[in-house]
């Protein structure tokens, strides 16, 4: 036997078990990227759910905020869209309440020759994706409309 045939004989495998113990390393390393990957991807999923649903709210509060005849005195759990001129593609749940216990002109106003009435805007959207766990954003806006004192002064002027 020489020299070479006597260094094959006393290999122990240790190259094999650094490959293996590399491999098993590796795998981990594969199976952590793929675990962090579906958790962002389920995050984003609920980050654009919630985002929907804010934007379903504030669009439902700016379209009634476009019509002046929603907020009228004394009426209490308004409910906009059930009026046929209120289109709603958001789908907000949308409800006005008049609020008696405010008088008196905002804060920075002065006015001698009109009234204030005060109402509080709610608006809840959901999003629109029909998927299982639903995201719901709730709005809330305090509304200040400018009343005149004489409602004759409004003509209609025919040309």
């Amino acid at each position: 036997m020489n020299k070479e045939e006597k260094h094959l004989i006393n290999e122990s495998g240790a190259t094999l078990v650094i490959v293996l113990i590399m491999m098993i390393v590796l795998t981990l390393i594969g199976l952590a990227s793929t675990f962090t990957s579906t958790f962002e991807i389920m995050l984003s999923g609920e980050k654009r759910k919630s985002t929907d649903a804010f934007y379903a709210a504030e669009g439902g509060v700016n379209i009634v905020l476009s019509k002046y005849v929603n907020f009228v005195p004394d009426r209490y759990n308004y409910n906009p869209f059930s009026d046929p001129q209120n289109q709603n593609p958001t789908h907000a749940e949308v409800k006005i309440d008049f609020d008696p216990n405010k008088i008196g002109p905002p804060k920075g106003f002065s006015s001698i020759n009109n009234l204030y009435a005060y109402f509080w805007v709610e608006s809840k959207g959901n999003d629109l994706t029909g998927a299982g766990h639903k995201s719901t954003t709730v709005i809330e806006q305090n509304v200040v409309r400018i009343l005149p004192k004489d409602e004759s002064i409004f003509e209609v002027v025919k040309e």
